[in-house]
């Protein structure tokens, strides 16, 4: 269902139920007092009937016909009775009355003074009149066809009104619904017309300040994250592929001109140690775009486990010693630190090995005198390590650009690189809930800041 059928059909049940509630409340008060003034009615003309009766009792036949037929103008279908102390029956307006009284009733009318009750669709009203000679009881009844009538009326009123006035709701609450939503329609309309090359466009939020109007600044902004993902994507395909075609031009270059002719077994050799390099550059770069694929799914953080961050720093030291015996790496532990389990947190020790062999890596290229000084430390709920070396440095201009992917600095472009390497650490950092700050002195070197939780352990 639609939400505006939706919309009309809860309002206009809601009406419905008011109404009905109404028009009951209606109905239950006119019956109460049709009710009231009919018995009202009964007692003053049974009270009437009776002082005619007094007075004009002795008088002739002629004259008590006379009364008879005033004591049935009164109320139509109307019976009175009266009845003395002995409960004799001392007048009843109708000889071939209906109305049978029982003697109990007389004696509540004379204990309560008035009752009202009903026989045989007859209403009654019992009164007691006394005077200085008399103490009589007056029963008074008959059916209130007029009262009822008017009740039935008024129902067969109620019912109609009922249904014209949900006819009517149902039509105005449809409308009113269909202006309510109509902003919505074209939100969606003007998200229909989005796609790949219009991404750039946005809907109009027409100077509204409600809550539709957040709701299309909302959707803006997801455009907005969207078109920049995009532009990124296209940038990062672009990046990757001139990144990978390079190794791959170097080495068909190479095979073309090693095919060409027959050569000397050491100049083969020379080649296929070219090509080996070429062949280890390309697999470091997919590997590096494997890890920054893996950084963006959910599948990295099935895998936390508690991970020793000084051990995984002791094995990056060992893997770059294999490679560079030459490079000088120093890893300091603070001599506060008095508890091991302080350097323990819950994340991908993969993953984090990457990112600080990157780190130390960077730091070992980039240095002439291929030195690298890393302290870990503990600051409250934070490890903290730092990678600083004595290298080229960064320009300033260049800071807040050296985690974008393929991003190289200018200084840094005669070294051999991808500028993959940052990119996948800051991911893998964020990625662990931690940050990253870096500092540098073009000449002076570089000192990068890494702050991990390691408050995150769920053993």
């Amino acid at each position: 269902m639609q939400i505006r059928a939706r919309l009309t059909l809860q309002f206009v049940l809601i009406v419905a139920l008011i109404q009905l509630g109404a028009s009951f409340g209606i109905y239950w008060t006119a019956a109460g007092h049709r009710k009231q003034a009919f018995f009202e009615k009964l007692k003053a003309s049974g009270i009437s009937k009776t002082l005619l009766l007094l007075e004009y009792g002795s008088a002739d036949s002629s004259r008590l016909r006379d009364l008879e037929e005033l004591s049935t103008s009164f109320l139509p279908r109307e019976e009175v009775l009266l009845f003395n102390y002995k409960n004799d029956l001392l007048y009843a307006s109708d000889p071939r009355r209906k109305l049978q009284i029982d003697p109990e009733w007389l004696d509540k009318v004379r204990i309560n003074k008035e009752i009202r009750f009903e026989q045989d669709g007859y209403e009654l009203a019992g009164v007691m009149f006394t005077d200085r000679y008399n103490r009589l009881v007056v029963i008074s009844g008959g059916i209130d066809s007029n009262g009822w009538g008017n009740l039935d009326y008024l129902r067969n009123v109620l019912v109609v009104v009922y249904l014209l006035s949900l006819a009517v709701v149902w039509l105005l609450a449809w409308v009113y619904s269909g202006g309510a939503l109509r902003p919505i329609q074209q939100i969606m309309r003007q998200t229909d017309l989005l796609n790949v090359a219009r991404l750039s466009d946005r809907i109009n939020t027409h100077g509204r300040r409600d809550e539709l109007g957040k709701l299309t600044d909302t959707i803006n902004r997801l455009l907005d994250r969207i078109e920049r993902s995009f532009e990124m994507q296209k940038q990062f395909v672009s990046n990757a592929s001139h990144e990978l075609r390079t190794p791959l031009t170097a080495i068909k270059g190479q095979l073309e001109v090693v095919l060409m002719k027959t050569r000397q077994p050491e100049v083969y050799a020379e080649k296929m140690e070219s090509l080996l390099e070429d062949i280890r550059q390309l697999t470091n770069i997919t590997n590096q775009l494997l890890m920054l694929a893996q950084t963006d799914t959910g599948r990295a953080r099935e895998q936390f486990t508690a991970v020793r961050i000084d051990e995984v720093l002791f094995g990056c030291q060992s893997k770059l010693q294999k490679w560079q015996s030459s490079a000088s790496i120093l890893i300091m532990l603070d001599e506060q630190l008095s508890d091991a389990d302080a350097l323990i947190l819950n994340g991908n020790e993969e993953l984090l090995s990457t990112a600080f062999y990157n780190l130390m890596e960077n730091a070992l290229k980039y240095s002439p005198r291929k030195e690298v000084r890393v302290r870990l430390s503990v600051d409250r709920d934070q490890i903290v390590v730092v990678v600083e070396d004595d290298g080229i440095g960064i320009p300033a201009d260049a800071l807040h650009k050296i985690f974008q992917p393929f991003y190289r600095s200018e200084n840094a472009k005669g070294i051999q690189g991808s500028g993959l390497g940052l990119s996948l650490v800051e991911r893998i950092v964020v990625m662990h809930g931690g940050s990253i700050q870096v500092r540098s002195t073009p000449g002076e070197g570089s000192v990068f800041t890494v702050s991990l939780p390691h408050d995150l352990i769920h053993f």
